[in-house]
């Protein structure tokens, strides 16, 4: 089990107690024992010095005067019975004091030795301990002289086990002490620790509550010392995270929003070639070669599909942008531009990011603009060409014979008009793409719009007696529109209309309401349309017979000026058609019904005679 800061902190500080006590106590037990021990080495050698300087003179007299020594150290305390002092003559003889047998002990030798070493002039002190007993005693052999020889030894063995109780008393005393003191050392310890650890264990449960999405948590400061300041500062972290984490989340909704509905396929890989993060529009793209994508799934899996695994590990390991083209075949038909861009932090690549760029509308329009800009040259310069050789022809001569030169004139003025008229289809589609055109727009009623077009083209159609049928409703349809520009539109489906529509056939035209929106519809039974170029039919310069068109004064803006147009009053035009049987194309416009007319019907038709 671990043990928490406030026992660490408390038996650190036990020890620290104990260990100094530990070092006071020994030092005061070996300062008392010093200090007895001292005290009790000089009160014995201080008696001895006395007690020979009264013997010096029996001493040379020897065992002459036993009895008299023998009352001397009686009368100097020799006889206690915790020390034992004898008297020894110059030859090392008893004189007095303890019984003979003591000299007879197995320290023998050694009180001998002592002895010897007394009659030789040396003061012995010393402090040993009986091995058989454990008690400890203390020895003096101290030499009397007279001037500079030795006369005799008193020699002195006293008990020290008073001492030693003593100081084994004033341990005991140290120790209960120490166990007092050690016992209180603890609960303050304990008591000053817990002001310590209680804010460090209120700060861990708020920082948990944070770690788990609770920013609200605040700590009480119950103080202005160094906790208090740790207090306040986890409140002011606390406000600062909640408002850096707010600033966060809402960086990562923007960047996930932005992420989320950016038309580009976005694929995120980590250092080990794995998925982080893919946008919907990148699920799109992988939906076309079959793969469902998903988090954690590896490089390989992802793009696999798009590149060999030599060039795919070599793009996702690269440290610079690449980019590669991707054609995918059937069944969509599609021209991917895939970016490589390998994102670092502190010079290590940390992952590599890839956009899959849907190429396709692009590449198309650029086909489209490199056709519009060649069939322009080409419209331009085959006028342009008949022009310049009729007027070089007539220049060489040819002017001067009327017929010739009223002919080729005639074509000169055909070709003329035929430059204008594309000229001025373009100036209307470039108007209309640069939002440049003029809308004079005001409320008409539909019908007007179709008869007036109707006069326009009706010597044209009795001079191919062809049978026009107009149905138009009794009541007026009002429409807030640009008369010229609807007109023109009406006027392109009629003259196309008549151009595709053989001797003798006939043509519909029809208005009619439905849905909120009044639709106009143009009906011939021509040569028709096949069924694959129908969607291309509103193409700019897209003719279906191009000898045709062009023998005809076609330029193949009729119907991309049509679409523009009417795109531009918020409505659609449609085309259906059969080949051999005809074609019918219909556009609709959004309806302005004024207040007056709301009550007009719309089902009844009239019939408009040609």
């Amino acid at each position: 089990m671990s043990v928490g800061m406030q026992g660490k902190i408390v038996l650190l500080y036990s020890l620290l107690i104990l260990f100094a006590m530990q070092v006071s106590g020994v030092y005061l037990v070996n300062s008392l024992e010093d200090f007895y021990l001292r005290n009790y080495s000089s009160q014995q050698l201080s008696q001895a010095e006395l007690m020979g300087s009264f013997m010096r003179r029996y001493l040379a007299e020897g065992e002459e005067q036993k009895e008299y020594i023998s009352s001397l150290i009686t009368e100097f305390g020799g006889g206690t019975p915790d020390t034992e002092t004898i008297v020894l003559d110059r030859y090392g003889r008893l004189l007095g004091g303890a019984e003979q047998s003591y000299l007879s002990l197995p320290r023998e030798r050694v009180i001998q030795d002592d002895i010897l070493l007394a009659l030789a002039g040396n003061t012995v002190e010393a402090i040993r301990v009986e091995p058989e007993t454990g008690m400890r005693n203390y020895f003096l052999a101290l030499p009397v002289k007279d001037g500079s020889a030795v006369e005799g030894v008193i020699f002195v063995r006293g008990s020290l086990e008073d001492i030693y109780l003593k100081l084994h008393e004033i341990k005991m005393m140290l120790i209960t002490g120490w166990s007092i003191v050690l016992g209180i050392a603890i609960v303050v310890s304990f008591m000053l620790t817990r002001t310590i650890t209680r804010p460090i264990r209120e700060v861990t449960s708020r920082a948990a509550a944070m770690a788990d999405g609770d920013f609200s948590q605040l700590i009480e400061v119950r103080s202005e010392d160094e906790i208090g300041e740790l207090g306040g500062m986890f409140n002011f972290l606390t406000s600062q995270l909640q408002d850096t984490l707010s600033a966060i989340s809402g960086e990562k909704n923007k960047v996930e929003a932005i992420l989320n509905y950016m038309t580009d396929g976005i694929i995120a890989f980590n250092n080990e070639k794995k998925v982080i993060h893919l946008n919907p529009a990148a699920e799109t793209v992988l939906s076309w070669v079959g793969v469902s994508p998903g988090e954690g799934m590896s490089g390989e899996m992802i793009l696999g599909n798009f590149f060999d695994r030599e060039e795919l590990e070599k793009l996702l390991s690269s440290r610079e942008p690449t980019t590669r083209e991707v054609h995918l075949k059937e069944p969509y038909e599609k021209t991917l531009q895939i970016h490589f861009a390998p994102f670092e932090e502190k010079e290590r690549q940390k992952g590599m990011l890839v956009v899959l760029h849907d190429f396709t509308r692009e590449r198309a329009y650029a086909r489209m603009q490199e056709e519009f800009a060649a069939n322009v040259s080409h419209e331009l310069r085959t006028p342009l060409t008949t022009i310049k050789n009729y007027v070089e022809t007539l220049l060489n001569g040819a002017q001067d014979n009327v017929e010739v030169r009223e002919r080729f004139l005639h074509v000169v003025d055909n070709e003329t008009e035929r430059m204008v008229k594309l000229i001025k289809d373009l100036l209307i589609l470039s108007q209309i793409d640069y939002q440049e055109a003029r809308w004079l727009k005001e409320n008409i009623d539909i019908s007007v719009v179709v008869e007036e077009v109707i006069e326009q083209v009706e010597m044209e159609s009795k001079a191919k007696e062809i049978d026009l049928a107009v149905k138009i409703p009794h009541e007026r349809i009002t429409v807030y529109l640009d008369k010229d520009k609807i007109r023109q539109v009406l006027l392109n489906l009629l003259s196309n209309a008549l151009k595709f529509t053989p001797y003798g056939g006939k043509i519909e035209i029809k208005t009619f309401q439905k849905d909120g929106y009044v639709h106009i519809s143009v009906c011939d039974n021509g040569v028709g349309i096949p069924i694959d170029e129908k969607e291309r039919v509103f193409d700019r310069f897209y003719r279906v017979d191009k000898t045709r068109s062009r023998d005809s004064g076609g330029t193949g803006l009729g119907l991309s000026i049509a679409k523009q147009i009417v795109e531009a009053h918020g409505g659609s035009i449609f085309l259906e058609s059969k080949p051999g049987e005809g074609t019918e194309v219909t556009f609709s416009l959004p309806l302005f019904i004024s207040r007056d007319d709301e009550s007009l019907a719309t089902s009844s038709y009239i019939e408009v005679p040609p």
